[in-house]
């Protein structure tokens, strides 16, 4: 399994068995239209989904919001067509979600749709559209602004200087910076 030696970090613990059942859903049943990518892989997404995890756990969300940040984390670069700024890769892949719990008989989440849709848009946009969405309340804004962040904190794989710490929205995530390093090493370790 993919960061199985970060897994047994203490901090990891909490979200261990969350990580491991969203991450082999992934693997066994998500389909990127990009495989080869450079930036925006699986191996991408699991690391935004264990951050996402993470941040979660420390603000204390209920089960059902973990599944929605997990259900966004493997779904959200699964729909692109480049590796560039690719606007519009969010709603490809909110809409292949949707399809897909659809089509597999699998609870829909509008929260995870939102969070997925608007995750490649600028937060005025993305915070506003969900605020206007009946079937979403406060906490879509809050699960929204952590995906965000746990996305934000993978930048490192761009470069030592492509995250700005100061646009990460949670205090949470300003705690996982140099643990969000450490996880990039580690699982280029694991794919050499």
């Amino acid at each position: 399994m993919f960061l199985a030696n970060i897994l047994n970090d203490p901090v990891c613990q909490p979200i261990k068995k969350p990580y491991e059942l969203w991450y082999k859903f992934m693997e066994e049943n998500i389909e990127f239209w990009m495989p080869d990518s450079e930036w925006h892989t699986k191996t991408h997404c699991a690391r935004v989904l264990l951050l996402a995890l993470l941040i979660g756990n420390q603000k204390g969300l209920s089960d059902e919001e973990m599944d929605a940040l997990g259900m966004a984390a493997i779904f959200h670069d699964s729909r692109r067509l480049d590796d560039g700024i690719d606007e519009g890769h969010g709603r490809r892949a909110a809409e292949y979600y949707k399809d897909y719990c659809h089509e597999h008989h699998l609870p829909y989440n509008a929260q995870t749709y939102y969070i997925t849709c608007y995750h490649d848009q600028d937060d005025s946009l993305g915070l506003s559209e969900i605020a206007k969405s009946p079937c979403l309340s406060e906490r879509g804004m809050l699960l929204y602004q952590i995906f965000k962040d746990a996305d934000a904190l993978d930048r490192f794989r761009l470069g030592p200087d492509a995250l700005n710490v100061n646009m990460l929205r949670t205090e949470e995530a300003h705690g996982l910076v140099d643990f969000a390093k450490y996880l990039l090493q580690k699982s280029h370790e694991t794919n050499l």
